[in-house]
């Protein structure tokens, strides 16, 4: 079972994407704004968040950012009634896909889909190591000895 926050102002884009996204595979929470998100991420952190980017206060990319700092393993797919996505914010890590309004069912199935993939590949990478394990692991392999 995978678990899906929807994250937008409008109360009806919230509730047309549960609807497409009502499967017995998906735990769906809702969330109005980007600060109730980060409280609702905070309890149980989803799998994948499906936001909007034009929201009132803290807005999707801000959002976006919070989450690649405080859950790295969630997938973002992010929302949007403009066609063109500027280059600086398709290439942060993490934000899976784009979905532009209005919604296709086929297409936020799709994104959610790829979102899903991309967190088990980021969950199946080995842990990154430090600068410190890295020259210990160095010096293990030197046999101890010093430079």
């Amino acid at each position: 079972m995978h678990s899906i926050l929807i994250v937008d102002d409008e109360a009806g884009i919230r509730q047309i994407l549960s609807r497409f996204l009502a499967l017995p595979v998906y735990t769906l929470r809702e969330a109005p704004d980007a600060e109730t998100a980060l409280a609702v991420m905070a309890e149980s952190p989803a799998d994948v968040v499906l936001c909007d980017i034009e929201m009132p206060g803290q807005g999707g990319l801000w959002l976006a950012a919070q989450l690649r700092q405080r859950f790295p393993h969630s997938a973002i797919i992010l929302a949007t009634a403009v066609d063109t996505i500027p280059p600086t914010t398709s290439f942060q890590p993490g934000i899976v896909e784009y979905l532009v309004k209005p919604f296709e069912k086929s297409r936020v199935l799709g994104a959610v889909t790829s979102a899903i993939a991309w967190r088990e590949a980021e969950l199946a990478k080995p842990p990154a190591r430090t600068d410190g394990a890295a020259r210990l692991e160095a010096w293990i392999d030197s046999d101890g000895k010093e430079d």
